[in-house]
């Protein structure tokens, strides 16, 4: 079939059209494409940590192709972001608490400085899940002061009057004494070791029935009971106690001592009323003094009450050492009364004395 001209020139124009509008559609939706990805672009400038001028496209991908990959990228950056974010909380929350710790050990220093024990306590920082949107936890460290207790003082030192009563016993004597006090000052120098002094008195009334001298031609009165005598020592000693219990209420011991003693014995009357002569001199009121050493052996107890006052019991026993260290007699006429006195004085010295004692103790 042939064309004319007209029908060709037609049919051109006919084709011509279709073309350029098809060519307008495809460079149309070129274009929208473009636009969407220059707002995507422009939407995502506005970041200052993020520029598209980093992302680097090779090849010729297309619009849905380079969408993704700018996708990809904004995702990996916001990634590393989203944890650059969550390290800088946990290093700040970090600093805050080892600041809050800093200071809590500081004000801790300061008080032991006062003699004041404190004690801190800090919970433990157990990892949790961070959120960005999530309030920061604040954990709280709290100073608690202990109270020191203080421990009851120890009473080294302790004085202990005492009372008792004395036996002396021998081969020509027996007596018993009339009074005997005295005091104790003692200090402990070990847990169970004691060191002291002491100050004693004993008195005694005595009855010399073997003292039968008269002038010669004299008779003894029918009523004669003998003739009273009083004797009286002063002891200081030196003493030492070890108790066998330390830590107990009732704290047992044995004990020691080294005594000076000097004793007076004398007449108290005049022969019941009757004169004594010898050789036209008057006699019966002689005294006579004498000085002598004493080694005492102790057993006994102390039992507190509570940690001031307390009771000792002890049981002693004394032996001279030496007598006659020093004597005098009150009177230099040499007559059977100072014999006496002088032969009971030794007579005692060289007894068996035996005394118990009991005693309020007082620490201090």
């Amino acid at each position: 079939m042939k064309l004319t001209k007209e029908n060709r020139r037609s049919t051109f124009m006919s084709l011509f059209l279709a073309s350029a509008l098809i060519a307008g559609i495809h460079t149309g939706s070129v274009i929208a494409q473009d636009d969407m990805l220059d707002e995507a672009n422009d939407s995502l400038s506005g970041d200052d940590s993020l520029q598209m001028d980093d992302i680097n496209l090779e090849g010729k991908l297309s619009p849905s192709e380079r969408l993704r990959q700018r996708r990809e990228k904004l995702e990996e950056r916001n990634k590393i972001m989203v944890e650059k974010k969550i390290e800088d909380i946990r290093v700040k929350q970090e600093i805050a608490l080892t600041n809050k710790l800093q200071d809590a050990f500081g004000k801790s220093l300061n008080n032991l400085n006062e003699d004041k024990v404190q004690v801190v306590q800090a919970a433990p920082v157990a990892p949790q899940p961070i959120v960005v949107a999530a309030p920061v936890p604040v954990i709280e460290t709290k100073i608690i002061e202990v109270k020191e207790e203080k421990l009851p003082e120890v009473k080294k030192s302790k004085v202990i009057p005492y009372l008792g009563a004395q036996s002396i016993k021998g081969d020509k004597v027996d007596f018993e004494s009339k009074l005997n006090i005295g005091v104790n000052l003692e200090t402990m120098v070990l847990p169970q070791l004691s060191v002291g002094l002491g100050v004693g008195y004993t008195s005694l009334d005595i009855t010399d029935v073997a003292n039968t001298y008269l002038p010669s031609g004299s008779v003894l009165p029918v009523n004669y009971i003998g003739r009273k005598m009083s004797s009286s020592k002063v002891t200081i000693e030196a003493n030492s106690k070890y108790f066998l219990i330390e830590e107990s209420r009732i704290k047992p011991f044995v004990g020691a001592a080294l005594s000076y003693n000097r004793s007076n014995l004398k007449y108290d009357d005049n022969g019941n009323g009757y004169s004594y002569n010898n050789n036209g001199g008057n006699f019966g009121n002689e005294g006579y003094s004498s000085t002598a050493m004493g080694a005492t052996a102790k057993l006994g107890a102390e039992i507190d009450f509570n940690a001031t006052v307390g009771l000792n019991i002890d049981l002693s026993y004394t032996k001279t050492l030496s007598s006659g260290i020093s004597s005098n007699a009150d009177t230099t006429n040499s007559n059977p009364d100072q014999g006496r006195l002088q032969n009971i004085t030794k007579s005692m010295e060289d007894s068996d004395i035996t005394a118990i004692q009991a005693g309020l103790v007082v620490k201090f």
